[in-house]
Parts: C-alpha cells; sequence; structure tokens
C-alpha cells in the first residue's frame, strides 16, 4: 500500500518538474529541474525492484549528461532571459494532445479500468546481471552504434571548440 503512495507521489512530482523543465524562462533552471525529474525516475526503479538501474540512472544521467548539459548552458552565455512567446504551432497543439491522452491512460490505469500484463516484469529485473546479459546478447548492436554516435558528437565537440578559438 504504502508503495502505491510513494509511486503516485512520485510520478506526480516527475511530471511537475519535466513541465517545470520545458517551461522554465532560464535553461540553468531547465537543467536543475531536469536534474531533479532524473533523481525521480532512479527512486521509481527503485520501487521497481531495480535498484541497479537506479543507481546507472543517478550516475549517467545526473553524473554525466546534467554536468554536460550546465557546461554547454555555462560555455555560451544562455542563461539569458527568456523572451520568445508561446505561439500555437501544429507540433504545440500535437504535444498536448499527446500529453492528455497519456494522462488520461495514466487515469484509467490507476482506476483498473485499464491493468498491466500479468507477469509484466520477468525475475531478475533490473539486475547487474540481467542488463549486461541482454545488452551485450541481444542489442550489441545497437550499443556500439550509440557509443559511435557518441564518439563522433565528441569529435564534432572538440571541433567546434578548436575554430573558436582561432586555430
Amino acid at each position: 500500500m504504502i508503495t502505491n503512495v510513494l509511486f503516485y507521489i512520485a510520478s506526480v512530482l516527475l511530471v511537475i518538474t519535466y513541465i517545470y523543465a520545458v517551461l522554465a524562462g532560464s535553461p540553468v533552471y531547465s537543467a536543475i529541474s531536469m536534474g531533479v525529474a532524473f533523481f525521480f525516475t532512479a527512486f521509481l526503479f527503485i520501487l521497481l525492484g531495480a535498484p541497479f538501474l537506479a543507481a546507472v540512472q543517478v550516475i549517467i544521467y545526473v553524473g554525466a549528461m546534467l554536468v554536460l548539459f550546465l557546461f554547454i548552458i555555462m560555455m555560451f552565455d544562455l542563461n539569458k532571459p527568456a523572451t520568445a512567446v508561446l505561439k500555437y504551432k501544429p507540433s504545440t497543439i500535437f504535444s498536448y494532445i499527446i500529453v492528455a491522452l497519456i494522462l488520461l491512460i495514466g487515469f484509467y490505469m490507476s482506476r483498473g479500468v485499464l491493468k498491466m500484463p500479468e507477469g509484466f516484469t520477468v525475475a531478475g529485473f533490473g539486475s547487474a546481471e540481467n542488463v549486461g546479459f541482454n545488452l551485450m546478447r541481444y542489442y550489441l548492436l545497437p550499443f556500439e552504434l550509440a557509443s559511435f554516435v557518441l564518439l563522433v558528437g565528441v569529435l564534432g565537440a572538440i571541433n567546434f571548440i578548436r575554430k573558436g578559438r582561432g586555430t
């Protein structure tokens, strides 16, 4: 019972922090809000019984990605007040529709109308052994492609910084 209450509280706070990350006027506040949302996501992994995934979430996203975002924000001095006015473009309206559908599905799932299938999580879900086995057996090519894309991004960032110095 207490885990259900904690799940709903963490889920609501997660959605609020992500909404604030999108709507915040300052990129620094957006990045900090995104970091808080990463911690709530890690807490949800703990509630699912996957402490390894929670640790990976905190180490990779909060420890690396958030620091990278803050570094980029400080490098480009993006901490200027936002002056853009929200306009209702088709993509904005589509985004609102998608969010409304997700909230509607969540509401019906909380009422018991829609239910997750039995045995939704497998034995060993989120353990280091299971994640490593699946990653190296079934998802090796996407894993290697993602590492290649990250390498190209690092080389591009180095090239971008070198051109900025005039070398």
